[in-house]
């Protein structure tokens, strides 16, 4: 009997401690939690400096940032430095009005309104492209084909060029038959290229978007035309067969496979800014209620909002990368993940000209007209 009862206390042990590691467990995973939303909630207001560099250059001077490091051009030359600060390379030139296209690991700078381009990788050079016709807009593929339009008083031309400067495949589009060019988009594997042209219909200003095909270099390259109501002078790939066509106060997402507009959207404002990244494409209208100056939306690539906020944040600036959307002028700086919630907010003490993600989450670099200071947000 003695036994029984000893087996039976033994047993009530053994189940009170499974209870108790079983409470603790749920404890433990309910902390874990509430920190993680916490955390993740938490709007940030404060950062430390990690690193201060001096530019030793003027404030004509440009950055980006690449995967591998920075990239530094202005009218005279272009350089690239290591995430430290080490020169790796750079060239020298002479441009009037230099514009860059990037699409890591290549970077094209190109001389607006004169004749030359050049094309970078995180090693130097690549190649030097010399036109006949003036160069109005330059883009560039993941493969580091460059896409040019070429305009003069009577002919426009849009041209494909390798990285060595060996032309690829060659557009004409006069302005009768085709319209004045507004905006070209070139996908990632550089096959499909779109271009948005101003065209006259009457006395109404309308836009045509043209698709071209450069997979096959023996087509004809056209394989759809569209005609739309608005003027949308920009144009970005999502996907190699996805696009959107920004408008005045729409926007239009369309598969060049299908030849399909596949979503649309009217809205009641005129667009302020645009932005988008592989994944979403965003706006921002200035807002006529209290609930702030101004209002946020962000889409999906299938044209569905996944978020809206209002904000009363006065921006000059708008940098995106990933799931972030930085919002910046002269003394101050957002950051709105593309959920619409705000990460960071805060008062800068420097008059900043412009603000880059770095290559660690949570740090940014912020440039004023004597340094670059990388900042980690607290």
């Amino acid at each position: 009997m003695e036994q029984q009862i000893d087996e039976k206390k033994k047993q009530k042990i053994k189940l009170n401690r499974m209870q108790w590691t079983i409470i603790i467990g749920l404890l433990v995973m309910v902390g874990v939690l509430v920190y993680a939303l916490v955390k993740n909630n938490r709007v940030s207001g404060s950062y430390e400096v990690v690193t201060s560099l001096s530019r030793g250059d003027d404030t004509s001077v440009y950055y980006q940032i690449m995967r591998k490091g920075m990239i530094r051009y202005s009218k005279d030359g272009m350089a690239m430095t290591d995430k430290s600060g080490n020169l790796i390379w750079t060239q020298t030139y002479e441009m009037t009005s230099p514009a860059i296209a990037v699409s890591d690991p290549y970077v094209a700078v190109g001389d607006i309104g004169a004749n030359t381009i050049y094309i970078f990788n995180e090693y130097g050079q690549l190649g030097r492209i010399n036109t006949d016709v003036p160069i109005q807009e330059i883009r560039i593929s993941a493969q580091g084909v460059i896409a040019a339009v070429l305009s003069d008083s009577a002919t426009n031309y849009i041209n494909l060029y390798d990285k060595q400067g060996n032309v690829l495949g060659s557009i004409k589009a006069s302005l009768q038959n085709t319209g004045y060019p507004l905006a070209i988009a070139l996908s990632s594997d550089a096959t499909r290229l779109l271009a948005s042209y101003l065209c006259m219909d009457g006395s109404t200003v309308k836009t045509r978007v043209i698709s071209y095909n450069f997979s096959d270099t023996q087509s004809k390259h056209v394989i759809d035309t569209l005609e739309l109501e608005e003027l949308y002078p920009k144009i970005e790939f999502l996907e190699n067969n996805k696009a959107v066509m920004f408008g005045e106060k729409s926007f239009v997402l369309y598969n060049t496979d299908t030849k399909e507009i596949t979503a649309q959207q009217t809205f009641e404002n005129e667009i302020a800014s645009v932005f988008c990244s592989d994944q979403k494409i965003g706006f921002i209208f200035k807002a006529s209620d209290e609930n702030g100056q101004y209002y946020m939306e962000i889409y999906n690539k299938a044209g569905r909002k996944n978020s809206s906020v209002y904000f009363d944040f006065d921006y000059e600036g708008i940098n995106v990368y990933d799931d972030e959307v930085i919002l910046y002028n002269s003394q101050e700086m957002a950051v709105y993940q593309m959920n619409g919630r705000l990460k960071f907010t805060s008062t800068l003490n420097t008059s900043v000209t412009n603000i880059m993600a770095s290559w660690e989450s949570g740090m940014y670099w912020l440039v004023d007209d004597q340094s670059l200071r990388e900042i980690h947000i607290k």
